[in-house]
């Protein structure tokens, strides 16, 4: 299981209501560079759901190129929920038409000067042979991308003020 904590200058609250904006959530991936964006949100028995579904490309390496396209459809869902004085978020990703998923929990807690952002995840892909190598390259690539989803959301948080 990989782990990347991120500290905000924001509180608890602020962070969430920015990560779970669905409006928020589309413009992060249209600054991405992603394409056929469909944000859905629910809520239900305190969990409040955001599916992100959308087309993302993506460098591809050599030993991966004959089992990936470099463009695939990302259904990327977060389910939220507070639990006392933090709020946690259940996460999945699936890259449709591939082998690969990632689940995992996002911990937003308070912290002197703001708040941290935890992301406790674990990459799978069921392929013979490789799927361990392949893993490791979708846990690396998802803590870069999850780096950069967070200067973003830091980046506009203080342009918010």
């Amino acid at each position: 299981m990989a782990s990347v904590t991120f500290k905000f200058k924001q509180d608890v609250q602020t962070v969430y209501a920015f990560v779970s904006n669905a409006e928020e959530v589309r413009k992060r991936s249209v600054a991405f560079g992603d394409r056929d964006i469909r944000i859905d949100v629910s809520e239900a028995g305190g969990t409040k759901t955001i599916s992100n579904t959308r087309l993302v490309t993506a460098d591809v390496p050599g030993f991966m190129k004959k089992l990936f396209n470099p463009t695939n459809t990302v259904v990327d869902k977060k389910a939220w929920r507070t639990e006392g004085d933090k709020v946690i978020g259940k996460l999945d990703v699936d890259v449709q038409g591939t082998p690969t998923e990632i689940h995992g929990t996002i911990t937003i807690a308070p912290a002197p000067g703001g708040s941290t952002y935890t992301i406790d995840f674990k990459g799978t892909a069921k392929i013979p042979l490789i799927g361990g190598k392949v893993e490791a390259y979708v846990e690396e690539q998802s803590q870069k991308g999850m780096r950069e989803e967070f200067e973003y959301n830091q980046k506009q948080l203080d342009a918010a003020g």
